[in-house]
């Protein structure tokens, strides 16, 4: 796998209001909480540093409305300078084990190799949990997901029944600087929210390549968007920390016979 790309630019959406985790988020940003002894956001930024990207933007917003993640990244134009560039959300962490940004490589591997207007970073899960999620519907369907593929479309929050997979977008995106007129274009949902998927959506309808590429089984997304998920991730990191691991360890066997 090449160790270098021509993305260089990231734009890391942080406004949102965090309401799964208040009253936490009142007064710190998700993307600050601690995991282990890094706020999340570091982690994210080593991920994006040993991928090769150079510079980051940080979307923020104390007081704005809630307008959803295409209209964050629509804020990224002038700063993108018509460049081809990652979007990383920073609630969530991903693990690689020689490298955390191994996934995060092969993503703008096959961007740019397959000269796509997007490439995702998916995670296989339990279909019964699909109706959370972003479902990536393959253009080949296939038993076993090990190497990037197309995409036909992502299916926002289907109905575990009607999911065309179990594979969910996993908070990593390579775009083509089009995507920002297709946002212009893309109509908003429900709730007046602008979506990113829903623009990606409309790439592929316009006939540019939509590709994915698979978590791997040694790899992991680490979540931290709720309380559960981030308490989890917390102990996990807490675990693994060389100097108080084991007293950590001995806490949690502790709680566990009580």
């Amino acid at each position: 796998m090449p160790t270098q790309n021509t993305v260089r630019k990231a734009v890391i959406p942080a406004a949102g209001f965090g309401t799964r985790q208040q009253p936490f988020t009142n007064y710190i940003p998700k993307e600050l909480l601690p995991v282990g002894r890094k706020p999340v956001l570091g982690y994210v930024l080593d991920e994006l540093q040993c991928a090769g990207i150079q510079d980051v933007l940080f979307i923020v917003s104390e007081k704005t409305k809630q307008s959803g993640s295409g209209d964050a990244i629509l804020y990224a134009e002038e700063w993108v300078a018509g460049e081809s560039f990652v979007v990383a959300f920073g609630d969530s962490i991903i693990e690689a084990p020689e490298q955390g940004s191994a996934p995060l490589h092969r993503l703008l591997h096959t961007f740019e190799q397959q000269s796509a207007g997007a490439a995702i970073l998916v995670e296989q899960i339990a279909r019964e949990k699909v109706f959370r999620y972003g479902v990536v519907d393959p253009l080949e369907p296939k038993r076993e997901y090990t190497k990037p593929f197309a995409l036909r479309t992502i299916v926002e929050k289907p109905k575990v029944e009607e999911a065309p997979s179990n594979l969910v977008i996993a908070a990593r995106f390579a775009l083509n600087p089009v995507i920002f007129d297709t946002l212009r274009e893309t109509p908003k949902d429900v709730r007046g929210e602008l979506n990113l998927p829903d623009a990606i959506c409309r790439l592929g309808e316009a006939g540019m390549p939509l590709w994915a590429v698979p978590i791997m089984q040694n790899e992991a997304r680490r979540d931290i968007g709720n309380f559960e998920t981030y308490f989890a991730n917390f102990v996990r990191y807490a675990l693994r920390d060389p100097e108080y691991g084991a007293s950590i360890q001995k806490i949690v066997d502790l709680e566990a016979h009580k």
